[in-house]
């Protein structure tokens, strides 16, 4: 998991489970670097600050993103913001279904391998271990 085209090939599977859930991904490149990713439900879209100052990969975030649409209530809230530090239940809910749809593409040998190449908060440890369990059984 540390090639270039690898992250490509990530990418590339994230853009087509997209579109088979008609979610739009837009990268912008001209926002500051303290606007967060977000999407918007009622658009089902994902914008991507591609100058955002995270250590956090694009795929992880791209993922998070798309799990708000995928797998979040609309009802609740319209518009997402990414936060690797975001705890409320939705934001939770987010990193973990991030975490599942990244290891359905890939699975990594590892929790620590997953961690580090994603650069997944480390709060998020046991989620990715859990999960790492879960579809390796």
């Amino acid at each position: 998991m540390n090639t270039t085209s690898f992250i490509s090939e990530i990418a590339e599977d994230l853009q087509k489970q997209a579109k088979i859930h008609s979610i739009d991904i837009l990268d912008i490149f001209d926002l500051s670097t303290e606007t967060p990713d977000f999407s918007v439900v009622r658009r089902q879209g994902v914008f991507m600050n591609i100058n955002f100052d995270t250590k956090v990969s694009y795929e992880f975030r791209l993922a998070h993103e798309m799990s708000h649409l995928i797998y979040g209530d609309g009802d609740m809230q319209r518009i997402y913001t990414f936060s690797e530090f975001g705890h409320r239940h939705e934001e939770l809910i987010a990193h973990r279904n991030a975490i599942r749809i990244l290891m359905s593409i890939e699975m990594p040998t590892s929790v620590n391998t997953f961690m580090e190449y994603y650069r997944v908060p480390s709060w998020l440890e046991k989620d990715v271990e859990n999960t790492f369990i879960e579809l390796n059984i």
